[in-house]
């Protein structure tokens, strides 16, 4: 595409708030290729905290999740050049083609999906076996800006004075984020704890939970808690961009398959990502400076890519990309729970520390 003036792109993901992170390379390749085009996004209401001081993006447009959205679409009717739709999802796609003048974005392939063909002006099929960085990347070769595959999160140098508060100075930290959106990709709040006693036993750092606002969560973490330590540090509350600048500065992060684990391994640190039933090979958290279009092929068992370390069993049925494992009593995936706190402990000593052990 050609033009006299800056273009105007609407990058549309109407997915869930760790969706959003991922769709950052989007808007940093169209910055980089095109310093002065303008790019907006338009995500649901709730996830448009990970985009706050992002340099790359103007402005954050939102729309109820569950709630019929059609007035704020229409406003926002062929009012930008180029759409982009960054996920396959029925709304994502339908947001796009009505805010773009040109609109192109991902489909899942499905001959179900042929109206989403038309209305898009040019479309790729996601391939499952591409990580998911490198599938959305895809649509901007069509339009010729060459991709640039960072995921982009902005850090807030007020989040070290919670640190400050919590850890002496000059005193090394990990930061452990157990939650998950999904009850199923939670490791053991026992784990939890035993790890923590490790990491206090065996390792010249500090283990260091991060909070939620969730209740959830917060009776996850005194569960939690009552196998750790006494006087294991917990995160005071803080915004997202505080967090990043918390998991930044520390000497290595470990969590589940969750945004926050995406948001370490975007900023370098040395990250343990604690996986079950998921395709790692599409999902696994993006290391930084990679440029590999399949980093975690493998899709199981120890993988180790730039800063990331992704541990996830080896069994013959992983990973099943289910919910529910069929052959539990449980009723829930056993592949994560099989992992142990000395093996994550192992690949902490061995590969995700910026410090000695003891």
């Amino acid at each position: 595409m050609t033009s006299t003036k800056p273009l105007a792109y609407l990058i549309v993901c109407c997915r869930y708030i760790g969706d959003v992170l991922v769709t950052t390379p989007l808007a940093l390749s169209i910055k980089t290729a095109q310093p002065d085009a303008v790019v907006d996004y338009l995500v649901f209401e709730g996830t448009e905290g990970i985009l706050a001081k992002n340099p790359h993006v103007r402005t954050v447009h939102t729309i109820p999740n569950k709630k019929a959205s059609i007035g704020k679409l229409l406003s926002l009717h062929r009012q930008y050049d180029v759409a982009i739709a960054a996920y396959p999802s029925d709304r994502t796609v339908v947001a796009a083609a009505i805010a773009g003048r040109y609109a192109i974005g991902l489909t899942n392939g499905w001959r179900r999906e042929w109206w989403k063909h038309l209305l898009l002006d040019m479309h790729y099929v996601c391939y499952d076996r591409l990580h998911v960085v490198q599938n959305m990347l895809m649509p901007l070769r069509m339009l010729g800006i060459e991709p640039v595959p960072q995921v982009v999160v902005a850090t807030d140098a007020t989040g070290g004075q919670a640190v400050q508060e919590l850890i002496p100075a000059g005193r090394s930290y990990l930061v452990l984020h157990p939650y998950s959106r999904n009850s199923f990709k939670c490791w053991p709040a026992e784990a939890w704890g035993r790890l923590a006693t490790l990491i206090s036993r065996q390792l010249d750092c500090l283990p260091l939970f991060t909070v939620t606002n969730d209740a959830a969560d917060k009776a996850y973490l005194d569960a939690i808690l009552a196998h750790a330590p006494s006087g294991t540090a917990v995160l005071n509350r803080c915004n997202l961009n505080q967090l990043a600048a918390v998991i930044a500065a520390a000497d290595a992060y470990v969590g589940s398959d969750t945004l926050v684990t995406h948001m370490a391994s975007a900023l370098g640190t040395p990250t343990i990502a604690l996986y079950g039933a998921s395709w790692t090979r599409y999902w696994a958290p993006w290391p930084d400076g990679c440029h590999e279009f399949s980093p975690f092929v493998q899709n199981k068992g120890v993988q180790r890519v730039g800063n990331v370390t992704v541990i996830q069993e080896a069994w013959e049925c992983v990973p099943c990309n289910k919910e529910q494992c069929r052959i539990s009593t449980r009723n829930r995936p056993e592949c994560l729970d099989a992992i142990t706190p000395d093996q994550v402990l192992g690949e902490i000593q061995k590969h995700a520390l910026r410090t000695h052990s003891k």
